[in-house]
């Protein structure tokens, strides 16, 4: 199933490239001309709603902000795992998204 992912800007550009070829639709916020380096976090959790992206991000404001402003968080505690690491730890997170991606699948 594909996903479509939003990586924050302290998410290594490798874990980009590791889910463009499982498949995965993949932008970076550094890339998105709407957004770009440096962008409040409000920004990017409306972007995000708007192109029903999950955001993949080690910034823990994040995970404080109200279930219903984003299209769900992928949270890193620790920025020092290799991509193929990260890849392999977001795997099950992917799968609980439905295919419109509206959200976790209630368990």
């Amino acid at each position: 199933m594909q996903v479509s992912f939003l990586l924050d800007e302290n998410i290594a550009a490798p874990l980009a490239d590791k889910l463009d070829k499982a498949g995965h639709d993949v932008e970076r916020v550094v890339d998105v001309s709407e957004l770009g380096e440096g962008v409040d976090d409000t920004m990017i959790c409306q972007y995000a709603v708007e192109e029903s992206r999950l955001i993949v991000t080690s910034d823990d404001d994040f995970v404080q902000l109200p279930a219903d402003s984003h299209s769900g968080v992928f949270y890193v505690p620790d920025q020092s795992l290799p991509p193929h690491e990260l890849y392999r730890r977001s795997r099950p997170s992917a799968s609980g998204l439905d295919p419109e991606g509206e959200g976790r699948k209630p368990r």
